[in-house]
């Protein structure tokens, strides 16, 4: 059938093949314990989004409401076999929605360098501060960008950038 869903990861089921697909993604491929999205939580509330396709999950996110107005998104990963069929894309566009309607005005991420464009297409652009380094990263020559996109809260009656269909 190939119904693509997005919703928020609301049974351990989700959440636990959420944290196997970001790590398989994101962190074995450098040498990184299972575990280590523990040490990656940042304070405040988490939102953790899935995508499924025919219930198989094929794409997670997870961000943190850092400030009153802002949402950081901490990791985002699609499964190998399912990138360039727009799963990223739409877990995002799913965030922007959530963070619009809990008021937020922007949602920033700390982007690889591999990942940078991706954002970019999205409507993010590079944010002031600087970037953090990572040893583990560094070495498989992975580096940092922070970027940013201004998002208008729901109920404002205009666009928000980055947000095509």
């Amino acid at each position: 059938m190939n119904t693509l869903l997005i919703q928020v990861a609301s049974n351990p089921a989700d959440v636990s093949g959420m944290d196997e697909l970001l790590w398989r993604v994101l962190w074995q491929p450098i040498g990184l314990p299972r575990q280590v999205r523990r040490r990656f939580l940042v304070a405040g509330e988490q939102i953790e989004l899935v995508a499924k396709q025919d219930d198989r999950l094929v794409g997670g996110l997870v961000a943190a409401k850092t400030a009153d107005a802002e949402i950081e998104l901490r990791h985002l990963a699609v499964s190998a076999s399912e990138r360039g069929r727009g799963i990223g894309r739409r877990l995002v566009e799913a965030l922007i929605r959530e963070a619009a309607s809990r008021g937020c005005n922007r949602v920033h991420t700390i982007a690889r360098n591999s990942s940078a464009g991706f954002f970019r297409k999205l409507g993010f652009r590079p944010a002031a501060g600087v970037a953090p380094e990572h040893p583990a990263f560094a070495r498989h020559g992975i580096t940092f960008e922070l970027m940013e996109m201004m998002i208008e809260s729901a109920g404002t009656g205009q666009a928000r950038p980055g947000l095509r269909d």
